[in-house]
């Protein structure tokens, strides 16, 4: 007599237990699955077909256009949203009196979009490479700021009621898009510079500093002294010394110098990323076949 196979139900449907692995196994397989066929459609053919099937796969599966700094990406529906409002833009415009006719359906007109939407996609990136930098540099745009600075906007181009119609149609955006793509960048790029800008007039005013007090050193000054007109680091409360240190204590831009084969040169200025520095060697020994040397710095 052959055994029957015996089925749990429960309110009469068949009990399938399916193992909690295997459906996500099976579901990134899927998903590996449809972003190769994405992948290739976006980037492997030029067909005007492909395109599109590459275009509403990535309207579910977001696919990478650009990876800026290895964790920020750059996807392609954005760059297709942003293409499509350059698109409209030209579209809702009239160009005649320049003699310009925009007809993105010819053969001209697709390599022009096609040129556009290698712009797009630099602007893109190059306004991720501008925030990064920014947020490196300890630069945040608050909220609040954004929205003073889109209200300022909609006020200098007209009504806001006109200036939102305006976005509408000839972009299709909303407030918050124009927000997004135009204030914020824009903001940190201003933000950025500004920052740049006072970082070189700060170096600029740190070297000169440091070149007098190198002139007043060459001229017989006493090094104490110059600590105390020049110096603004942590070391000029103890009057330069640093004390006896080893080549690993020291930042690497220093300790090339003064721990290199050659003695350096007396009264030498050292560049390194948290300003300019004279270096003296007051004193040297050994200790554990490594040089220990005893230090002073303005």
């Amino acid at each position: 007599m052959k055994k029957k196979t015996k089925i749990v139900t429960l309110d009469g449907e068949k009990a399938i237990r399916v193992s909690f692995a295997t459906a996500v196994y099976a579901f990134l397989i899927l998903l590996v699955v449809i972003i190769g066929i994405g992948s290739i459609l976006a980037y492997g053919t030029h067909t005007e077909i492909g395109e599109k099937i590459a275009a509403k796969i990535a309207k579910v599966v977001p696919f990478p256009a650009a990876i800026v700094d290895w964790n920020h990406i750059v996807y392609i529906n954005g760059v297709e949203n942003n293409v499509n409002s350059v698109r409209q833009f030209y579209q809702t415009q009239s160009f005649s009196n320049d003699g310009l006719r925009v007809d993105f359906s010819t053969e001209i007109g697709k390599k022009r979009l096609e040129i556009k939407k290698r712009e797009v996609l630099d602007k893109m990136v190059e306004d991720k490479i501008v925030e990064i930098l920014a947020k490196k540099r300890g630069i945040e745009i608050s909220e609040a700021d954004v929205d003073l600075a889109v209200s300022a906007k909609l006020n200098e181009f007209g009504t806001a009621e006109q200036v939102k119609a305006d976005l509408l149609k000839s972009y299709g955006w909303e407030v918050e898009d124009f927000k997004q793509l135009v204030v914020l960048p824009s903001m940190y790029t201003q933000a950025l510079s500004q920052q740049i800008l006072r970082e070189q007039k700060s170096d600029a005013q740190a070297q000169s500093k440091i070149e007098k007090a190198q002139t007043d050193l060459k001229g017989g000054a006493d090094f104490n002294e110059i600590v105390e007109k020049y110096s603004e680091g942590f070391s000029k409360e103890n009057k330069g010394e640093l004390g006896w240190v080893r080549k690993e204590q020291v930042i690497p831009e220093l300790a090339n110098s003064i721990f290199g084969t050659s003695v350096p040169e007396k009264n030498t200025i050292v560049e390194s990323p948290i300003g300019f520095h004279i270096v003296e060697i007051e004193n040297k020994k050994k200790e554990d076949g490594e040089d220990v040397l005893q230090l002073r710095q303005i």
